[in-house]
């Protein structure tokens, strides 16, 4: 039996509102409780951290449609592209790289990555799970999930490679300023006649 997708109780078929909220149950009448990836597929693909994934990922699934839904991940609040790499999202990860380097963007595209991190992460685990039981049909997908999800451990070190380049920088530029302000005179003594 469908469920409503507001209250989350079982409602018939026929309905295109729910009786007991009130809300539309979808355009064609219902939304059906079946979802084609299962809990245990998503376990598989997230690896470590499934439990608290699974628990941002119930705000979204169990629908027909993609339901957008706030949530928070500080890891892709302050990592932002790392975490993206972290987690097999390449595509996001190069425009969140390209975007780090725009100054004035940059700090709302981290509140952003923040508030749609989870749901990012939910599309693409949802999508990369459909297109491999799409194409394997009914062989055994858990050992596959395994190494199609997960996480790239090797990220960690780009990114603490990335970090001190980002330092490294940091430090140069300092001293390029402080002494081209040394040579133009600026930190020369004034001496003040009396």
């Amino acid at each position: 039996m469908p469920l409503c997708p507001h209250c989350g109780k079982a409602i018939d078929q026929v309905n295109v509102f729910c009786p007991l909220c009130g809300g539309k149950t979808g355009p064609s009448g219902f939304i059906s409780n079946v979802d084609p990836v299962s809990e245990v597929e998503f376990r598989t693909f997230i690896g470590k951290n499934a439990d608290h994934y699974l628990r941002k990922f119930r705000n979204f699934s169990g629908r027909d449609t993609y339901n957008f839904a706030i949530s928070w991940s500080w890891s892709a609040f302050f990592l932002g592209f790392i975490w993206m790499l972290y987690r097999k999202m390449y595509l996001w990860a190069l425009l969140a790289f390209f975007i780090a380097f725009t100054p004035v963007a940059f700090p709302l595209t981290m509140i952003g990555w923040g508030i749609v991190g989870n749901y990012l992460y939910y599309l693409h685990a949802r999508k990369k799970i459909l297109e491999y039981k799409s194409r394997q049909g009914a062989t055994p997908i858990i050992l596959f999930l395994t190494e199609l999800g997960g996480v790239n451990r090797w990220v960690w070190f780009v990114g603490f490679i990335f970090v001190l380049f980002l330092l490294f920088i940091l430090v140069l530029g300092f001293l390029l300023i402080f002494h081209f302000l040394e040579y133009r005179g600026f930190f020369a003594p004034q001496f003040i006649e009396i």
